[in-house]
């Protein structure tokens, strides 16, 4: 099992549409994963700006994407409204943001 954020500031999979309906954010991490490839960790925004990184409520393992195309995906079945969504990426010399 993955290690939680300390501080008790993590949002677990189930309660996020209750978070965005109250007026969180989604934020999309990229880093590079052991072989190299980019992938992205899921991070909730509360109107103050703080975040809370997401984490799978049944196995207590980061919320993480393997490809943009997954992200549009999730975003966009949260806010079907939208008409988009950003997907950052790394540049060569970073590791992760």
């Amino acid at each position: 099992m993955a290690k939680l954020e300390p501080g008790g500031r993590v949002l677990l999979g189930n309660v996020v549409r209750a978070f965005l309906d109250a007026g969180g954010k989604l934020k999309y991490r990229p880093y590079k994963d052991r072989n190299g490839k980019t992938n992205w960790f899921v991070f909730g925004v509360r109107s103050d700006g703080s975040e809370s990184q997401v984490y799978i409520a049944r196995n207590g393992e980061p919320k993480r994407f393997r490809s943009a195309n997954a992200i549009l995906s999730y975003h966009r079945s949260m806010f079907p409204q939208d008409e988009g969504v950003f997907v950052p990426w790394l540049r060569g010399d970073e590791e992760s943001l």
